[in-house]
């Protein structure tokens, strides 16, 4: 059994953390804030440290440094939660995005202590990138936004999940529908709340791009794979037959990008079913399309299919508008660009243009 000290200063998020954590066979001391979270692991050292960021009298950041500058405390593995993405959130062992996921978070704890485990038995230190700076105040106030719309979704997702699993446990379809249901409004209520943010963030331009070499291939293959699994009873059909040399992007931010448009593809390809994403090369360019045979744009809306808060009227109540204007700026940023060609009753095809050399 080992000790994890809880820092989170929502109440019904502290009690389902706890529970999860408990379940899991391991013991709890939880903290309201940044500051009793610190007087309790000088009290008796944790063997994982899962925190909020948002906290009051100190942050899950400060919280953090203030463990890391201690002896005592320093190789204590942190999991820091958050609705936004505070600057220096590498310095703990593993940030987690709010709303959690129960999955991800059990896994998160189990490998936290796994690695505690493996350190105390080899007697090895553990090492951590130093700290950044804190965010800038403008972020900072981004951070708040996320954070005071992300925590009840992320409590309400994860008694959601518990309450599920309850369910299936007894059988009762009905009840299992419901809860899914919930699941997925729930799912969508924080998609619109992330692109919200995304959007702010590019306008002010303040959100900036991982890049690391990717194998653009490989990527693709293993994302159209992810949609076979995901909507079986579709086609998806992949060209992609040219090896490309690894590219300089962000992966997530990609994804991002291809699953807006492959989503897209799923919800108006109306009754043909099929999606077709392909990759080929251009003097100085990679281009990736995904195409649909369905409903299609009419020429009035295709020129503002990229603008913010733009939404088709057939759409209305399903989207929010800023799905393609998030993966035309996305693709900027990669110094791309992303076009739409479309045919009323034929079908779309939207086009993703990397540059092969960035």
């Amino acid at each position: 059994m080992s000790l994890v000290l809880i820092a989170e200063d929502e109440e019904a998020l502290l009690e389902v953390f706890s529970e999860v954590v408990e379940d899991l066979g391991h013991r709890v001391v939880r903290a309201h804030n940044g500051e009793e979270a610190l007087l309790l692991a000088r009290t008796e050292t944790p063997d994982l440290v899962v925190s909020d960021h948002m906290m009051p009298r100190k942050t899950g950041m400060q919280l953090l440094h203030a463990m890391r500058s201690e002896p005592t405390l320093s190789d204590v593995p942190f999991l820091l939660l958050s609705a936004a993405r505070p600057q220096g959130r590498e310095a703990a062992q593993t940030f987690l995005a709010k709303p959690v996921d129960l999955s991800t978070f059990e896994q998160a704890v189990n490998q936290a202590l796994q690695h505690r485990a493996a350190i105390r038995q080899e007697g090895l230190p553990a090492t951590r990138e130093p700290p950044n700076a804190l965010a800038l105040a403008r972020e900072e106030m981004l951070n708040w936004v996320a954070h005071e719309l992300k925590t009840p979704l992320s409590s309400a997702r994860l008694n959601t999940q518990l309450l599920l699993r309850k369910v299936q446990k007894r059988g009762i379809d009905d009840e299992r529908r419901s809860a899914e249901a919930v699941l997925r409004q729930l799912d969508r209520m924080n998609g619109l709340v992330t692109s919200i943010l995304d959007a702010s963030r590019l306008a002010d331009g303040k959100l900036e791009l991982k890049l690391q070499p990717t194998e653009l291939t490989a990527f693709i293959q293993e994302f159209v794979q992810e949609w076979r699994e995901l909507q079986p009873d579709f086609d998806f059909s992949l060209h992609a037959t040219e090896q490309v040399e690894p590219l300089m992007l962000d992966a997530e931010r990609l994804r991002q990008v291809l699953n807006n448009l492959v989503s897209n593809a799923v919800k108006y390809s109306g009754t043909s079913k099929h999606v077709e994403v392909g990759v080929t090369l251009n003097p100085g360019l990679v281009l990736i399309h995904v195409r649909d045979w369905g409903v299609g744009i009419p020429a009035s809306a295709l020129p503002h299919v990229f603008d913010r808060f733009q939404r088709a009227d057939e759409d209305r109540g399903r989207g929010h508008g800023l799905g393609l204007f998030i993966a035309a700026a996305l693709a900027k940023l990669h110094g791309g660009s992303l076009s739409a060609r479309s045919t009323l009753g034929e079908g779309s095809t939207f086009t993703l243009r990397l540059p092969r050399r960035n």
